[in-house]
C-alpha cells in the first residue's frame, strides 16, 4: 500500500498514457483508410470467374489478318480493360477502319463483353498521317464502339526561311 501512495502520480500517468494510445489507435482507424485494402475499392472482384481464354487473342489476330489491309494486331489487358492496337495500311479510309474495329466485338463472348471494357486503337503505318489513330471504346453496358472524333488530314507547310 505504501508503494501505491508513493507512486500514485506515476501510476496515474501510465494509465493516462495507455488510454491515450488506445484512443489514438481508434482515431487512426476512423480517419485513415486501411493500407491493406485497395485505395479504390475492389474493382477487380470476380476477375477469376471471367478469365479470358488463352487462345482468344491469337484467334482475334488471325481473324483480323484475313483482311489484307490489317498489318499488325497487338493486345494488352489491364485489369478489366482490354486494349487492342490494330495497325492498318496507309490507304485505308476512316470508315473502313471503323468497320474493322467494330468486327472485333463479335469475337468476344457475351459474358466477356459485360465484364470487360474494350478499347480499340486503329493506327496507320505512316505516323505522319495525322487523321489517325482513331480510338473506339466500348464500356461494359454498351453494345458498340464509340469512336473518337474524325479528323481531316492537315497538311503542314514547312518554312524554309534562312
Amino acid at each position: 500500500m505504501r508503494y501505491l501512495k508513493r507512486n500514485k502520480f506515476t501510476i496515474i500517468a501510465i494509465i493516462i498514457l495507455i488510454v491515450l494510445v488506445i484512443v489514438g489507435v481508434e482515431m487512426k482507424k476512423i480517419f485513415v483508410p486501411d493500407e491493406g485494402k485497395a485505395s479504390y475499392g475492389e474493382r477487380l472482384s470476380g476477375i477469376k470467374e471471367h478469365e479470358l481464354a488463352s487462345d482468344l487473342f491469337s484467334k482475334i489476330e488471325t481473324k483480323l489478318k484475313e483482311d489484307s489491309r490489317v498489318l499488325k494486331v497487338e493486345n494488352k489487358v489491364h485489369g478489366k480493360i482490354i486494349n487492342l492496337i490494330i495497325t492498318v495500311s496507309d490507304d485505308l479510309s476512316i470508315d473502313d477502319a471503323k468497320k474493322i474495329a467494330n468486327s472485333v466485338i463479335s469475337m468476344f463472348e457475351n459474358q466477356e463483353l459485360t465484364y470487360y471494357s474494350l478499347q480499340v486503337y486503329v493506327k496507320k503505318e505512316d505516323e505522319k498521317l495525322n487523321n489517325f489513330p482513331i480510338v473506339g471504346y466500348k464500356g461494359t453496358t454498351s453494345t458498340e464502339l464509340i469512336f473518337s472524333k474524325d479528323r481531316d488530314i492537315v497538311v503542314e507547310e514547312q518554312n524554309n526561311e534562312k
